[in-house]
C-alpha cells in the first residue's frame, strides 16, 4: 500500500510507540511489514541493527518490536529513540538512491545511483543542478554503468523508465522550490515494472543566517 506526498510515491508507514503497538499497526497496514528504529539521532538504521524486513504476522512483528528496540539502546543508549515505523513492505525491483546537496554557489546538485547499503561501494551515480525536466532525467539515468540492469538482467522484468524519470524530475523540481532545505537522501528508492516508490528517507535543514546586525 503506497501513497503520494508532493507527487513522489512513498511507502505508507505509521510510528508505533510500543512493540504491542507496532503489532496492531501492522495488521491495519497489512502484512507483510517492515520495521525500522525512529530516531533523529541515527541516520543509518542498518549499523545499530534498527531494520527488519518481511514479518508476516503481527505476534511477529512484535516480538521484532522488541527485540529491535533493546538492540538499538544498547548500541546508541544516548540516542533519543521515537519508537518503531511499521512501514508497508515494497517487493521486487531494483534498489536506487536519489539525493540532494545544496551547493551555496549553485544551488540544489541532484544525485542518482544505484543505492542501497552498498551505495558508497559501487559509487554509480549521475549528477544535474535542479531543476530540470524529464528527459534531463532519462540523461542521467542512462549514464549510470549498471544502467542495463534497469532494462531488464537475468530474466527480470525491465523497471517503468518513464516513472522513474518522472519521480527524478519532481524531486528535482521539489528540491528547487524548497531551499530550507540543505541536504535530502531517498535511500531506498525501488524503481518496479508498474511504479517507483520511496521506501526511506532523510533531510538535513539549512540553519537560518543571522539577522544582519
Amino acid at each position: 500500500m503506497c501513497r503520494e506526498a508532493r507527487g513522489l510515491t512513498v511507502a505508507r508507514s505509521e510510528l508505533a510507540r510500543t512493540p504491542e503497538e507496532a503489532g496492531a499497526l501492522s495488521e491495519r497496514l497489512g502484512l507483510p511489514v517492515a520495521l525500522k528504529v525512529s530516531s533523529g539521532d541515527i541516520s543509518h538504521k542498518t549499523d545499530v541493527g534498527g531494520v527488519r524486513l518481511g514479518l508476516a504476522s503481527a505476534a511477529d512483528v512484535t516480538a521484532a518490536a522488541g527485540a529491535l528496540l533493546a538492540r538499538v539502546r544498547e548500541a546508541r543508549p544516548a540516542a533519543r529513540i521515537d519508537g518503531v515505523l511499521v512501514q508497508c513492505m515494497v517487493a521486487g525491483g531494483v534498489e536506487l538512491l536519489l539525493g540532494m546537496v545544496r551547493d551555496p554557489q549553485f544551488g540544489p546538485l541532484v544525485v542518482v545511483g544505484f543505492g542501497g547499503i552498498y551505495v558508497e561501494v559501487l559509487g554509480d551515480t549521475a549528477a544535474r543542478l535542479a531543476p530540470f525536466g524529464q528527459d534531463e532525467a532519462r540523461r542521467m539515468v542512462g549514464e549510470l554503468r549498471m544502467a542495463p540492469a534497469l532494462e531488464g538482467a537475468r530474466g527480470r522484468p525491465p523497471v517503468d523508465l518513464g516513472a522513474l524519470a518522472d519521480t527524478i524530475s519532481r524531486f528535482a523540481r521539489l528540491v528547487a522550490d524548497e531551499p530550507e532545505l540543505a541536504e535530502i537522501e531517498v535511500n531506498l528508492l525501488i524503481a518496479r515494472p508498474d511504479e517507483v516508490v520511496a521506501v526511506d528517507a532523510r533531510a538535513m535543514l539549512a540553519r537560518p543566517t543571522a539577522p544582519a546586525p
